[in-house]
């Protein structure tokens, strides 16, 4: 396979991968037993995006806010499918409030032709993260964590995973009054920017 076909068949891969619309999470994950209700949500809090060079596919990253709104779907999406009884999911919710009191947090996926790129975990990472409002103030994150295994439970409630093809990370920023704004006025215009020498990916959720 040359060079040529080998960037088709990476952008055909990407374009089946990665897309982030309600129906193409209905098929991955139909047979699972993955709720519609579920999937709605997670489809209204994620985003995605591509970045080309000369019709190269670079980077394409695909990121799911964990606010309260999608985590309340989550845990009551996986207490269903795993009976937990009315105390266990009090102790998951319980836990979970705790975190986003804590920090606002992100789940991303990134996938790349060049894997030795995908290194937004590392001090000297090719990547820069920022945070910005509408007024571009920049938040830097908190912690930019590789999760080292993709369990099967990732690759159900979050059907954009290919663990052959990229990697997944949490991404945490502080929860801050950003010149006079508060923190939930941040929420409601949020853009992670994500830049490098390869390009630069921009997601909101207005």
């Amino acid at each position: 396979m040359n060079k040529i076909q080998r960037i088709a068949a990476f952008v055909l891969l990407l374009s089946i991968i990665g897309c982030s619309h309600v129906g193409n999470y209905l098929d991955v994950a139909k047979d699972k037993g993955i709720s519609k209700g579920y999937l709605e949500v997670l489809n209204h809090w994620t985003r995605k995006e591509t970045v080309y060079s000369q019709f190269e596919t670079k980077v394409q990253i695909t990121a799911t806010y964990k606010g309260d709104d999608f985590n309340r779907a989550y845990n009551a999406e996986y207490a269903r499918i795993y009976y937990l009884t009315d105390a266990e999911k009090k102790s998951r919710e319980d836990m979970q409030s705790g975190f986003t009191r804590e920090s606002r947090e992100f789940f991303f996926y990134a996938a790349m032709a060049k894997k030795d790129t995908n290194d937004f975990d590392r001090p000297n990472s090719i990547w820069t993260i920022f945070l910005t409002d509408e007024k571009g103030n920049q938040i830097k994150p908190l912690e930019v964590r590789r999760i080292e295994r993709i369990t099967p439970l990732m690759e159900e409630f979050y059907p954009y995973i290919n663990k052959y093809y990229g990697n997944c990370y949490s991404l945490k920023f502080p929860l801050a009054v950003v010149e006079g704004k508060t923190d939930a006025d941040v929420t409601k215009s949020m853009k992670i920017l994500f830049t490098s020498v390869l390009g630069k990916a921009e997601l909101s959720w207005p």
